[in-house]
């Protein structure tokens, strides 16, 4: 098995001490394709 492309370990992400992420774990291969989707918390959505 081959190196993947992107690896991502124990991410972890706060706003103003409030946990958003935790320990997040990611590996992404060649010709994979990943999204990450969900509210931004705002009445407008963004692209």
């Amino acid at each position: 098995m081959s190196q993947p492309l992107l690896k991502v370990t124990d991410l972890a992400k706060s706003f103003s001490g409030v946990w958003a992420l935790s320990s997040v774990q990611l590996s992404v291969e060649k010709g994979e394709i990943h999204a990450l989707l969900g509210e931004n918390g705002r009445e407008n959505p963004r692209c």
